[in-house]
């Protein structure tokens, strides 16, 4: 899925989608131009869809979402920021960014089996079909051909692929002699190195050329949380989503001058969502109702709940 480029990374929901769809839609229209214009265009579409929420970029929530389409496009060059930082919207609605449009790369965003011109009537399901997996009734050849595909699609973009994850068909590939063997030299020939275990598989990027997101990282609070909540979930087994927001409200408690954008009232729920949301992304932790368990993959990051956090002024 589409990420946030903000913050943990979290992927997009269906009002980011939208306006990622609709912001792309109207850059179409110029090769220049600022943020609020954009913004006005957009509310524009939006109101004419009958299909579509209206955008009111009055409201934070909604000037956030527009935020993360924007930087994502920007993060494909769709869009250039000349003039102005497309944060600084996420504040103040009259913020003045200057864009630079790539509509090249706009219209090449959208990579489909069916080209859009040969939808009839907005079906979508059609824009995705792909015919060489077969229809109602595929060969042996296209189910096989749409698992090796689906498997490492899966395993390039996913940190860690389950076993249980997977469909029965996709599961019979992965544990045959000649999808074992693709598999392997898929993951070769991408410069990765294949772990296989009973639970599942991952890739592993050594020189981290193709990482985007790491974890173990201290590169925000979010991140260093998560590793010790990891450790109770680990060690203790599933907990409840209570028990989390207690140990981190007891970290924030701990240590005083860390995580100062936690230290405030309901700040231990805010950073336990926060880990959770790390552990979910990265595959090492599931929530179900109101518990919260490790999954296999968590058990490489264990650490010794004794050592001390080093405090900083951050």
């Amino acid at each position: 899925p589409a990420r946030r480029r903000r913050t943990t990374r979290a992927p997009f929901d269906r009002r980011r989608y939208t306006l990622l769809c609709l912001c792309a839609a109207e850059l179409l229209t110029s090769p220049v131009t600022t943020i609020g214009m954009l913004a006005q265009r957009v509310v524009q579409a939006a109101a004419v869809e009958p299909d579509v929420p209206a955008f009111d970029p009055v409201k934070g929530e909604e000037r956030a979402a527009f935020v993360d389409a924007l930087k994502l496009l920007e993060h494909y060059g769709a869009v250039t920021a000349m003039d102005g930082a497309t944060d600084s919207y996420l504040s103040d609605e009259d913020a003045k960014v200057l864009y630079r449009v790539d509509t090249t790369r706009v219209i090449r965003l959208l990579a489909a089996p069916v080209p859009p011109s040969r939808v009839a009537d907005g079906d979508l399901a059609a824009l995705t079909a792909e015919t060489r997996y077969g229809a109602d009734e595929p060969t042996e050849t296209q189910r096989n051909l749409w698992a090796r595909h689906s498997i490492i699609r899966r395993l390039l973009d996913e940190p860690v692929v389950y076993r249980d994850e997977l469909s029965p068909a996709q599961s019979a590939y992965a544990d045959s002699l000649t999808g074992r063997q693709i598999i392997r030299r898929a993951a070769e020939e991408a410069g990765f190195v294949l772990e296989e275990r009973a639970e599942g598989f991952l890739l592993v990027d050594c020189d981290a050329t193709a990482t985007d997101a790491r974890f173990p990282d201290d590169s925000s609070h979010a991140k260093v949380a998560a590793l010790l909540l990891l450790d109770l979930l680990v060690s203790a087994g599933p907990v409840t989503a209570a028990r989390l927001d207690a140990e981190a409200a007891e970290l924030l408690r701990r240590f005083p001058q860390w995580a100062k954008a936690y230290q405030s009232d309901g700040g231990g729920p805010r950073l336990a969502a926060d880990a959770l949301e790390v552990l979910t992304l990265f595959g090492l932790a599931r929530r179900t109702g109101d518990q919260v368990a490790a999954l296999p993959a968590a058990a490489r990051y264990r650490v010794d709940r004794g050592t001390d956090l080093v405090e900083d002024d951050a």
